[in-house]
């Protein structure tokens, strides 16, 4: 809760700066272009009323007379204090002195002579700064023409640079109250637009949003199931890389696009209309990649906003299930089994067909002899039903690719051993098979597999030897990593799949191998260890 308030009065915060700022750049632009505007309008008044004085038949006989100097000195006096925006008046003769106005103290004065002088000249107006006195902020000039246009006065209305300074207070405030009211409603704008913000970012704040946002964009990009995303309109508004690779669909070309135009074969789009999950839906080979689907309907609400489908690799499934199961193993041993024994009934036929009866015996007692004692030899050893099936079907898979299979004779394995029957086969079957695929690649004549599992009381150990042409330097460090191999393309788990074995049963893994002379494996478990930990 302390946190949404933190977030709500940060938003908050960030809207009334924003707005703020506006303000006060609106009002001081505003403010600005409104004081240049009452200064002209001032100045503007001080002209209109010094000329409208000069064409005033009584400030023409006040000049001429003195009798008129009572009636002049109570029509300034009464102008200024009429007219806001004009402090002085005064009127003068032709030569500049001042003869009437309402302040005595000025009777007698000069006016400037450079004011006068363009009087002179013939301009019948002029505006200057300063005045009469120090204080006079602008002033307006005006003549006073006989009606032959001779020069017989002057007059003089100006203003005070404190009446200017007040101008401007007043006009400041004015606009600060007009701001104060202006930053009230947008702060209460602002209140409620933060409240919205939030309400659509889900509580985060902008940039935890869009920095989570990002997180979550690179996780669904990194899944190695496929997503893909439709809106209610079923055009594509996602696809991660995983399903764009399951589907064969381009990236760039779909989104915005229909389903129906990138992919005419998904039937995902029934989902907006059913609002039923759907699960475990096969889909159809695409390029030799067989795909199991999940369809479920995002909602918003109560309707529905689109629907999502969830893509697995049911070819990559069955094949690293088969891996880890050991099924792989034991179909192939079977498979090889199968084959050598097809083999040896071609011979036999073959012996019978050319009337060789009794080569044909001597062939079956032989083979029988050599199956027993290899087969023999496993099951005395090992006491484990699944390990032994498996050892011998290697042996037969061995002698078919024309490779010696031998377990060592000093090997022992209880039923129930240290681990269980799948770990040993995922474990052995990878060893071998992987031992097979190198010797098998080789050009050496005799090629060797040698087997020992030696259990003891208080340990395991497995050990799969070869006389291939061993390991290059630079793959060793990467020889567990899955899809590393020298084998071709889709190749490259089985050694992952011992490591993980090894690491999940807290064993240990050493590889000794010399370029040209073969590969040893020795896997070795504590049980002590184990039971110490469990």
């Amino acid at each position: 809760m302390e946190e949404r308030t933190s977030i709500r009065h940060q938003l908050v915060s960030l809207s009334m700066r924003v707005v703020l700022v506006a303000i006060l750049l609106s009002t001081g632009v505003t403010l600005g272009l409104t004081l240049m505007e009452e200064y002209r309008h001032m100045e503007e008044n001080l002209t209109d009323l010094s000329m409208l004085l000069s064409r005033t038949p009584v400030v023409r006989s006040a000049l001429g007379a003195e009798e008129q100097e009572a009636t002049l000195n109570a029509l300034l006096t009464e102008l200024v204090e009429d007219v806001e925006s004009v402090d002085l008046l005064a009127a003068a003769d032709a030569g500049g002195t001042v003869r009437y106005s309402p302040d005595a103290a000025l009777v007698g004065a000069q006016l400037p002579e450079e004011a006068v002088s363009v009087l002179r000249g013939g301009e019948e107006v002029c505006i200057r700064s300063g005045g009469l006195v120090a204080d006079t902020e602008r002033g307006a000039y005006a003549a006073v023409r006989e009606e032959d246009g001779t020069l017989i006065g002057v007059v003089f209305a100006g203003m005070y640079r404190r009446s200017v300074a007040q101008l401007v207070v007043r006009t400041v405030l004015q606009f600060l109250c007009v701001a104060a009211a202006a930053a009230v409603v947008a702060g209460g704008l602002a209140v409620q637009r933060s409240k919205r913000i939030k309400k659509a970012l889900l509580g985060h704040e902008p940039d935890a949003f869009a920095r989570l946002f990002l997180q979550r964009h690179d996780i669904l990009e990194a899944l190695e199931e496929g997503i893909l995303a439709i809106d209610r309109d079923s055009q594509v508004i996602y696809l991660n890389a995983a399903a764009a690779r399951m589907l064969s669909i381009d990236r760039e070309r779909a989104v915005g696009q229909l389903l129906r135009e990138v992919y005419p074969r998904s039937t995902m789009d029934r989902i907006l209309r059913t609002g039923t999950p759907e699960y475990n839906v096969s889909l159809e080979s695409l390029k030799h990649v067989h795909v199991l689907s999940d369809r479920v309907p995002i909602r918003e609400g109560k309707e529905i906003a689109g629907a999502v489908g969830i893509f697995r690799n049911r070819t990559e499934m069955t094949r690293l299930a088969e891996d880890l199961t050991g099924v792989r193993h034991m179909v192939d041993a079977m498979r090889a089994y199968t084959h050598e024994f097809m083999n040896k009934l071609h011979v036999i036929l073959g012996l019978l067909q050319l009337g060789e009866n009794q080569k044909a015996q001597q062939y079956i007692m032989d083979t029988t002899r050599i199956q027993q004692e290899a087969v023999g030899r496993i099951t005395r050893c090992i006491r484990d039903p699944s390990v032994a099936a498996l050892l011998v079907g290697k042996a037969s898979h061995c002698a078919e690719l024309g490779i010696r299979f031998t377990l060592d004779g000093g090997s022992s394995l209880t039923a129930g051993g240290s681990l269980p029957p799948e770990a040993y086969i995922t474990l052995l079957g990878n060893l071998i098979e992987n031992a097979a695929d190198c010797l098998n690649q080789s050009p050496r004549e005799e090629k060797e597999i040698t087997v020992a599992i030696l259990e003891e009381d208080d340990s395991l150990l497995v050990c799969v030897e070869d006389n291939g042409p061993g390991i290059a330097p630079d793959l060793k460090s990467q020889m567990f990593q899955p899809g590393v191999s020298t084998k071709g393309k889709d190749r490259g788990t089985g050694l992952a799949l011992v490591r993980e074995v090894v690491e999940a049963y807290r064993g240990q893994i050493r590889v000794e191998s010399e370029p040209g002379m073969g590969t040893s494996f020795f896997v070795t478990f504590r049980r002590k260890a184990e039971k110490e930990e469990g």
